[in-house]
């Protein structure tokens, strides 16, 4: 049976890692306890939202790392987003990354997740699921 883990929060800078470590106002660990009997991390959802209020294209990155990663810390590109003027009230809907993986994991040791963006395209949030089994 497969467990799920998220995190979510702010991205604050370009080119540099921001760790996401809150759930929705739910009161929580920064980081991913692995759930017990897990042996490895089978998928992962990852989404953003950017306000698009500084003209620039962007890609996002996560990262996983910490002493429930058997194999040492992971990097995955996952989006990317574009703001070509100044937007007033241009809302989208961006569907979520999906991928399976197989990445090995430590039961009940810590994974800390966390999302970049190359440029700064305005106010950006993330959130990660992993899917452990």
């Amino acid at each position: 049976m497969a467990s799920y883990r998220t995190r979510e929060g702010p991205v604050t800078a370009a080119d540099s890692f921001t760790a996401l470590t809150t759930l929705y106002g739910v009161s929580t660990t920064s980081a991913i306890q692995v759930p017990a009997g897990a042996s490895q991390i089978v998928g992962v959802i990852a989404s953003f939202a950017s306000d698009g209020a500084s003209n620039a294209a962007t890609t996002f990155a996560l990262k996983l790392e910490g002493d429930g990663l058997s194999s040492g810390s992971e990097i995955m590109t996952y989006g990317a987003h574009t703001t070509d003027g100044t937007p007033a009230s241009t809302g989208q809907n961006n569907d979520p990354f999906q991928a399976a993986v197989s990445i090995p994991c430590i039961a009940s040791n810590q994974i800390s997740v966390s999302v970049a963006m190359s440029a700064d395209s305005g106010s950006c949030e993330a959130a990660i699921t992993l899917i452990f089994q």
